[in-house]
C-alpha cells in the first residue's frame, strides 16, 4: 500500500510512533513549513517534520495545498492508475484539503478524530472532553469530505475514562488508541469488508478553539469551582488565575484528590516556579 500522512503537531508524532512500532510506516509526510518561534522569531520545524527526519522517511512541507504541490503529489505517486497513491491519511495537519486532493487516492483519505462522532466536530474535540467531564468518549476513523468532520465513518471505538489527565497524555492515549484501531483494519482497506456508515448529522455538536482568556481559573479557590478548575489544568497547558494584588499565576503542578483540586506548584508572575 502507497500511502501519505498530512500532519503537524505532537498528537500526530504519537501515531507515527506507535504505527512505527506495530511494523507499519507512511511512504511520505506532508507538514506545515519551518515556523518563526520565540522572541528571537528562529524558525523551527514542526514535531512531525523533526519525526520523519529521525527516521528517515520523505517529506513535503507546502505553504499552501494549490496544484503545484498536487502535481508534486501525483508525480511522486507514479503514473496513474497502476502506481497512484492508494492511501491518504490525516490527523491534525492544520490545512483544509481540496476536494481535487480528496480524490486522489484509490481508498480515499482517512482521518482519525479524538470523539465519537458526531460529537465533538471541529478543532478541540480532547479539550472540550476534558472541559465538559466527557468520560465516555471514544475515538472514529472516518473518511474525509468537503465538510469539517463530516464524512463517513468506518469505525469507532469506544474509550472510558477514569480520570482526567493532562491534555499531552491525553492527546498521547487518543493517539496510540487510534494508531492500534488503524493498525488493525489494514489488512481488510483493499477488500470489500469495508463498509462506511454515514454519521447522523442531527446528533452533531461542535467544539471551536479556545482563547486564552478561557485558561483562566476562578479564584479565589472554594469547594463549588474546584471540579471545574481542575478540568481547565487539564485541558490547557498554561492555566492561570490573578492573585489578590492583580498578578498573573501560571499552575504548573495540581492534582484531584478527594474532592479537591490541590495546587502543587505554580509559577508567580516574573518570577520562578516555586510550590504553592
Amino acid at each position: 500500500m502507497k500511502s501519505v500522512f498530512f500532519g503537524t503537531p505532537d498528537i500526530s508524532v504519537y501515531f507515527l510512533e506507535k504505527l512505527k512500532e506495530l511494523g507499519f510506516s507512511f511512504d511520505l509526510i506532508v507538514t506545515n513549513p519551518d515556523r518563526p518561534i520565540g522572541r528571537k522569531q528562529v524558525l523551527n520545524p514542526s514535531p512531525v517534520k523533526e519525526w520523519a527526519l529521525k527516521n528517515g522517511i520523505d517529506f513535503l512541507t507546502p505553504e499552501k495545498i494549490d496544484n503545484d504541490f498536487m502535481e508534486e503529489l501525483e508525480r511522486r505517486g507514479g503514473a496513474a492508475p497502476q502506481k497512484k497513491w492508494d492511501l491518504f491519511f490525516v490527523l491534525a495537519y492544520g490545512k483544509i484539503l481540496p476536494k481535487k486532493l480528496l480524490d486522489m487516492p484509490i481508498l480515499g483519505v482517512l482521518n482519525l478524530h479524538p470523539s465519537l462522532l458526531p460529537k465533538y466536530r471541529g478543532p478541540s474535540p480532547i479539550m472540550s472532553a476534558i472541559l465538559d467531564d466527557q468520560k465516555e468518549t471514544g475515538i472514529s476513523l472516518m473518511k474525509l469530505d468537503e465538510e469539517m468532520d463530516h464524512g463517513p465513518i468506518l469505525v469507532q471505538k469506544k474509550i472510558k475514562v477514569n480520570e482526567w489527565k493532562r491534555n499531552p497524555e491525553m492527546e498521547k492515549w487518543f493517539a496510540e488508541e487510534g494508531a492500534e484501531l488503524f493498525f488493525s483494519i489494514l489488512d481488510n482497506l483493499n477488500s470489500d469488508k469495508v463498509e462506511f456508515k454515514e454519521q447522523e448529522h442531527e446528533q452533531a455538536t461542535f467544539c471551536s478553539k479556545y482563547q486564552k482568556s478561557d485558561m483562566e481559573l476562578d479564584f479565589p479557590f472554594n469547594q463549588e469551582n474546584a471540579r471545574q478548575n481542575f478540568l481547565k489544568y487539564c485541558a490547557f497547558s498554561k492555566p492561570f488565575y490573578f492573585d489578590k494584588n492583580g498578578k498573573r499565576n501560571i499552575v504548573t503542578k495540581a492534582r484531584w484528590d478527594n474532592g479537591n483540586f490541590i495546587i502543587e506548584k505554580i509559577i508567580p508572575e516574573g518570577k520562578k516556579e516555586r510550590s504553592f
